[in-house]
């Protein structure tokens, strides 16, 4: 019976079901009236007799007038009934000529930009600048010109309205079409040649349009409005014509004063039912249709889950994990005083599909002083648990079990009681610093609202306090940049604000939740050693949630290892990674890259040329009074074929510019690049489209790099739809031999991105790239927002491809030890210019530039007896670093 349903019901409950329901009833109502008129009114709109019988003016209700008549004599609900037609009939054609112009418009601005862009942008502004219905009474008269047929009238008014509601569309399309545009898809789609009206179409209203519905109602309620405005004001269509409600109100308000109540009051019922039908269905689409209002399963985490699921049936031979390995310390330990201790924690959520488990009984204890690393895949249920403990969980999880602090039971608690907690006795140290932070209040007015939260304390002093902090977490000029915006510091220094945040009023526990995966290498060995350092100082337990085993095994003192919710593996970091006992773990680590470990490809100086990228040279625009920042600094390079050259370096060295540009995506200030003989640089995008089969590139995010609105199909066909004559039934051929190639069945073509998971998105990005047999593959990070065991399965699929197909590759990462994996040479990027180049074991092995040998010395090793000897013998070479 469900599928019979809407899917736009089934996705509301409750009170917005009810909302929804009644505002399409009440829609429904009129438009049915409205089709029906002629059959439903008991007499012409204009009719003032019968059968030769005069009805009579200002008649009350009654048997042969339901609604009694008007001050002229009219039946009242022939003329609801007839003016519902023309309400309708003026809405319809007002809203769809609204969407016709202002879309393509809001397309075309946003997407193209430019000097059309701006003049676009004064005119919708000048006429958005207009009271409405001032400016729909303009029109009115300007088009009207004294004609009064029905159908000409109706469209005068339409016309009047549609010239209100153009900017709307315009600015909702284009501010869309500005977001949209930047998205890695679209480039997937430039990289491959897609000519701009097909990316208009394909790419970017496909993901623009869903906001037309909410709109579209919304603007039907106001044209309602708009139209009983131009009406009762006299502009609006000729009495004699059509019936309409405005008109009606404006003759009715001198009987308001007389008693004779019927004459306005069931046209005003009838203006206020529409217009709270049409407000209802838009507001209730607006709630429906935004993913952040809705509480659903995640589809990309079942994916996920599904995947990682398989790979642990295959190493254990059970679907859920049936023991878990416990080895807290040596046999004869005392029991040691938990700072805080989870006992049988469980969570689960609500969705509009089935209850989620995120987290089914788990159990551990934190001892002052002591980091217990938390570990696990995408959809372990690591992030959750600890945010439990802090009551910062939806409101749509059910938490049971126990979190105590010492002695005190945090769960259950109200907001108000863990209020005094939070911050105090348990704070916590966020993944992302830029999301964390306040972008529109000082660093220092954070730290200080902290303290004042907790401690009875001036804002002289708490600025002081806030001073040092800022100097304990090792912040360069805390004096200064205490009065600085989360914008004006570096992605280092956020980080240390937060930390800094964290430890304001020295908390018992710091639980810190992926506190280094947004950061460069470097930047992280120096915020690992400043969490130790306060640790030894302050003595604060510290529970670390990552899944970065080089962290956990520079850090942690214990491991507790989670899977679906369940911990499989709980042990001494020394013999977790020295002997780890659950399959599960042992998987886990062996897919970790090892910098140094791993016997990675030779030399292939003998093949043919195939990129060359001589003394490039990139510049963007500064900010007013700026000079233009140099992105790329007259930088050279060589990659031959089935050769993999490791670009890398740390955020802002300008890498990625470096592939961005040898595709065409960003153009050259100076400098040439050649492709299989063919210089590219400078070319427009319509002399690039012919060569653009020659390369391929994959993205670092494969769910931004697929069109969520395309199948997997067509995401993989469109470089064969673009670039060849294909017919489409060896297209289709085609494309399930790519999605073979990359260990992906031929039926993934009917899937949608949101139904995959990331290594199986990556895989997909990875067979449209290496759709036309290019020459160069430009990779970007494609491995960074991976698990470590998907990583490796990419990887593992990306090695066996390149030497397959000998395609040459510029592979970007910040990962030394996947390039270590991969790449034939090295070339190291600092500041845009390129400081070092050579093979892989001579970049990598024995370092030149002592940039290089900080980037490899703060890359940490899943190893906690070989990270204690690199750690020792980096000294103070990371020191400067902030």
């Amino acid at each position: 019976m469900s599928r019979f349903v809407p899917s736009i019901v089934r996705q509301s409950h409750g009170l917005q079901r009810f909302m929804l329901l009644l505002g399409f009833g009440l829609v429904a109502f009129f438009v049915f009236v409205a089709i029906f008129a002629p059959w439903l009114a008991p007499y012409d709109f204009n009719a003032d007799r019968a059968g030769g019988r005069v009805f009579g003016t200002q008649q009350g209700p009654s048997a042969d007038h339901w609604f009694g008549t008007t001050v002229g004599g009219t039946d009242v609900l022939s003329r609801v009934i007839y003016g519902t037609r023309t309400a309708v009939e003026v809405i319809i054609l007002a809203v769809a000529l609204s969407a016709v112009i202002g879309v393509p418009l809001g397309l075309v601005s946003g997407y193209l930009g430019g000097k059309l862009d701006r003049v676009l942008v004064l005119v919708m502004d000048a006429l958005y600048a207009f009271p409405s219905l001032l400016l729909a009474i303009v029109v009115s008269i300007v088009v009207s010109g004294g004609s009064s047929g029905a159908v000409s009238g109706i469209v005068a008014a339409a016309l009047s309205i549609t010239v209100v509601f153009v900017p709307q569309y315009y600015r909702v399309i284009r501010n869309a079409t500005l977001s949209v545009k930047a998205e890695p898809y679209v480039d997937a789609a430039k990289v491959v040649g897609v000519r701009t009206p097909r990316i208009l179409k394909k790419h970017i209203f496909s993901n623009v349009s869903q906001s037309l519905p909410v709109i579209g109602t919304l603007n039907a309620s106001e044209a309602i409005l708009t139209l009983a405005g131009l009406g009762f004001l006299g502009f609006g269509i000729e009495p004699t014509a059509a019936a309409e409600w405005g008109y009606d109100l404006n003759k009715a308000l001198p009987d308001a004063s007389s008693g004779i109540w019927w004459t306005g009051t069931f046209p005003g019922i009838a203006i206020v039912l529409i217009v709270l039908g049409a407000t209802l269905v838009g507001e209730s689409l607006n709630d429906i249709l935004n993913p952040l209002l809705r509480t659903r399963g995640a589809d990309n985490a079942e994916a996920d889950e599904e995947e990682i699921k398989h790979e642990f049936e295959e190493l254990t031979g059970e679907a859920e994990p049936a023991v878990e390995v416990r080895d807290s310390g040596p046999a004869g330990d005392e029991k040691r005083v938990a700072a805080l201790s989870l006992s049988n924690l469980a969570v689960t959520f609500r969705t509009d599909a089935a209850p989620v488990h995120a987290v089914n009984g788990i159990s551990f204890d934190v001892a002052p002083g002591e980091v217990v690393a938390v570990v696990g895949e995408s959809g372990s249920g690591k992030s959750v648990s600890s945010r439990a403990v802090l009551g910062l969980l939806p409101s749509t999880a059910e938490v049971s079990g126990s979190a105590k602090l010492g002695t005190r039971e945090l769960l259950g608690m109200s907001a108000r009681s863990l209020r005094p907690i939070r911050g105090d006795q348990v704070s916590m140290v966020f993944q992302e610093p830029s999301t964390a932070l306040n972008p529109v209040y000082t660093v220092g007015w954070q730290i200080i609202e902290g303290l004042q939260a907790h401690q009875d304390i001036s804002k002289k002093a708490a600025r002081k306090r806030a001073v040092e902090l800022l100097e304990l977490v090792g912040m360069p000029d805390p004096e200064q940049r205490v009065d600085y915006y989360p914008h004006q510091l570096s992605g280092g220094q956020k980080q240390r604000v937060v930390i800094a945040m964290a430890i304001a009023c020295d908390p018992d526990v710091i639980i810190a939740d992926e506190p280094t995966t947004a950061l460069d290498v470097t930047v992280q060995a120096a915020i690992l050693e400043l969490l130790l350092s306060l640790r030894d100082r302050l003595g604060t337990a510290i529970v670390l949630i990552t899944h970065n085993m080089g962290v956990v095994a520079d850090m942690a003192d214990r491991v507790v290892v989670m899977y679906r919710g369940n911990i499989v593996e709980e042990a001494p970091a020394s013999r977790l990674f020295a002997e780890p006992r659950h399959p599960y773990t042992r998987a886990l680590l062996d897919a970790v890259p090892h910098l140094g470990r791993e016997n990675g490809p030779g030399l292939v100086d003998d093949n043919e040329l195939v990129l060359k990228v001589d003394d490039l040279v990139v510049e963007f625009p500064g900010g007013f009074g700026q000079p233009p920042f140099r992105a790329v600094d007259h930088v050279s390079l060589e990659v031959r074929k089935g050769e993999v050259l490791g670009l890398v370096g740390e955020s802002g060295s300008g890498k990625s510019t470096v592939g961005r540009t040898t595709v065409g995506l960003q153009q050259p200030t100076s400098g040439t690049i050649n492709v299989s003989g063919n210089e590219i640089s400078g070319l427009s995008d319509r002399e690039l489209r012919p060569l653009r089969s020659r390369f391929g590139f994959v993205f670092q995010d494969p769910a931004a790099s697929l069109n969520p609105r395309m199948s997997i199909g067509q995401c993989v066909a469109e470089p064969l739809h673009v670039q060849t004559e294909m017919k489409q039934s060896e297209i289709d051929a085609k494309v399930r031999s790519l999605l073979e190639s990359v260990e992906l069945g031929g039926s993934y073509a009917e899937r949608f991105p949101h139904e995959l998971s990331g290594g199986q998105r990556q895989r997909v990005s990875l067979a449209r790239a290496l759709a036309l047999d290019p020459d160069l593959l430009i990779a970007d990070e494609p491995t960074s927002a991976l698990d470590v065991s998907v990583q490796a399965r990419v990887l593992e699929l990306f090695t066996e491809l390149q030497q397959r197909l000998q395609f040459a590759c510029l592979f970007i990462s910040h990962d030394l030890a996947v390039v270590d994996t991969l790449a034939n040479r090295v070339a190291v990027m600092q500041h845009g210019k390129l400081v070092e180049i050579g093979p892989r074991d001579q970049v990598l092995g024995n370092p030149q530039e002592d940039y290089t040998k900080r980037l490899i010395a703060a890359v940490p090793v899943p190893d906690p007896a070989e990270q204690r000897r690199r750690r020792e013998e980096r000294g103070h070479l990371l020191t400067d670093i902030s």
